[in-house]
């Protein structure tokens, strides 16, 4: 079977998506009562995952996030937020490609959400505590749907103002 060509295009929208990420999870850190913080990141990764695809939406989203956590003194959630984001632009991304429309956006942006609100819970009861896990559920909910929010009528608007957009992320 032939080999598929490397398309530098793919690399080059991955590295960007992953620096616009890190910076919207990075910039806007509202620290949490108990040790975490909420982020503008889902913005990042929904909006990569539906741009680009799954593929882009998991690098992107996985190591942006995991990027922020190490620089800004939370490394040990760095690990389970390359995990869980990759998971959430993967997902995001791969349901979005499938079912396109609001629909589509829609049900990529509550799978999406519920991979990083199941997964911090898991990740903060491993790490905290079931108690401390528990009290930062209503805020990561918070936390995907701003990003939710704002990523589905902000892919909408771009995808209409310049339609070339979803061949950036996509294999010849």
């Amino acid at each position: 079977m032939p080999r598929k060509a490397f398309d530098p295009r793919i690399l080059a929208v991955t590295a960007v998506m992953t620096a616009i990420t890190f910076v919207l999870t990075r910039v806007v850190q509202v620290p949490t009562p108990v040790v975490g913080y909420i982020h503008l990141g889902d913005v990042g990764v929904f909006f990569s995952a539906f741009a680009f695809g799954p593929w882009v939406g998991a690098v992107a989203g996985g190591l942006g996030t995991a990027l922020a956590d190490v620089t800004s003194g939370y490394a040990q959630w760095a690990p389970f937020s390359l995990l869980i984001h990759g998971a959430q632009g993967w997902i995001a991304g791969w349901l979005s490609a499938r079912w396109p429309g609001t629909k589509g956006l829609v049900l990529a942006s509550l799978a999406g959400g519920t991979i990083v609100v199941v997964g911090y819970l898991l990740a903060g009861a491993y790490l905290q505590g079931v108690g401390a896990a528990l009290t930062e559920v209503p805020l990561n909910i918070v936390q995907v749907a701003v990003g939710a929010v704002v990523s589905v009528p902000l892919f909408a608007a771009v995808r209409q103002a310049y339609p070339p957009i979803l061949r950036l992320g996509q294999r010849k």
